[in-house]
């Protein structure tokens, strides 16, 4: 415990040292830049951002004191340059927080160096073989469930009535107009992502295929969602979720064994990003959010939280190796 507090009080003298001051602001522009350009706002309510980085960066380098200041600075300096509503503290407040959680659990913590993975010749291909088999019987399968099984009942918004009820080649047999547009949609994306995830395990490629397959499962629980008023998902839908969702999975072994990640690191990364979303995005964002507009909390907090889960894994992947390119960095300068 007294090394945990010792911690903070290391952070706030990080404030004595010009070297650290200046990398802070510089981290803090980082921020500022990221958020102007690399950002999407979906919804007044609702952004995709990376910025973040920046934020976990300055806790990574600096400690909580500093991430927490660095975090509230970020956040005013990016609303007087590109203001998309208007001033609210709450913000303010969160932005801070965060960086004071990336830095209360990751203050000098960078992941090591670790023997790649084999298998009992020593050798990494017959592992290799074995995602990769894998992958493509689970990228069939999600294909097969989208085209077989159930995948949403689309009804009419007044009657009830059911318009049109079937896997995704119902739905999309159906036509692109009326209720059933989005399900249509959704399901074409879906079926366009169940092949590229053959096309990914056949190449070994998995960053991309982790991203592709996040966005899959983003666009499409977020549509069903938004109209659950006339749409209501069948078991094909949650089976193939559940696949593709397996399939990230995989590939963030894979990613892991072929390229020797610090798993207790990773393990790391992962619980802090979680603690962050759960807390701060989805909590007490969405409380922000329905004081903002006047809307109840539960009216923002579905969208918000599967936006935030869904992003989840890249945020995870991307701060492991941004921390890492930063240790690399730090190595070479001493």
């Amino acid at each position: 415990m007294q090394k945990f507090f010792g911690i903070f009080v290391d952070s706030a003298k990080e404030f004595k040292n010009l070297k650290s001051v200046i990398m802070a602001a510089l981290l803090v522009a980082l921020h500022t830049v990221f958020a102007m350009f690399l950002s999407i706002q979906v919804t007044d309510s609702l952004r995709i951002s990376v910025s973040f980085i920046a934020n976990v960066a300055a806790g990574c380098l600096f400690g909580p004191v500093m991430g927490f200041v660095c975090g509230g600075i970020g956040d005013i300096i990016q609303f007087v340059l590109k203001p998309t509503g208007p001033y609210f503290p709450g913000w303010t407040l969160s932005a801070a927080l965060a960086g004071f959680i990336y830095g209360a659990f990751l203050y000098k913590k960078f992941p090591q160096k670790v023997k790649k993975a084999t298998d009992d010749t020593g050798n990494f291909g017959q592992l290799e073989k074995l995602y990769m088999t894998a992958k493509i019987l689970i990228s069939v399968c999600v294909f097969v469930f989208l085209m077989a099984a159930p995948y949403v009942t689309v009804r009419d918004k007044a009657s009830k009535e059911i318009i049109v009820t079937g896997s995704v080649f119902d739905i999309v047999k159906h036509g692109f107009t009326g209720p059933g547009r989005n399900s249509a949609i959704v399901g074409i994306i879906l079926i366009a992502v169940s092949v590229a995830m053959v096309v990914f395990a056949v190449f070994k490629i998995n960053a991309v295929a982790l991203m592709v397959t996040v966005f899959g499962c983003f666009a499409s629980a977020l549509a069903i969602y938004t109209d659950k008023k006339t749409t209501t998902a069948g078991w094909g839908f949650y089976v193939a979720v559940i696949l593709i969702i397996i399939y990230m999975g995989i590939c963030i072994k894979n990613m892991a064994d072929k390229h020797a990640l610090d798993l207790g690191f990773l393990a790391r990364v992962t619980l802090v990003l979680t603690f962050d979303t759960m807390l701060v995005n989805v909590l007490i964002g969405t409380y922000w959010v329905s004081v903002m507009y006047g809307k109840g909390f539960a009216f923002y907090f579905i969208t918000r939280f599967i936006k935030n889960i869904i992003q989840l894994p890249i945020n995870i992947i991307l701060t492991y190796y941004v921390l890492g390119f930063i240790k690399t960095i730090n190595d070479r300068l001493r």
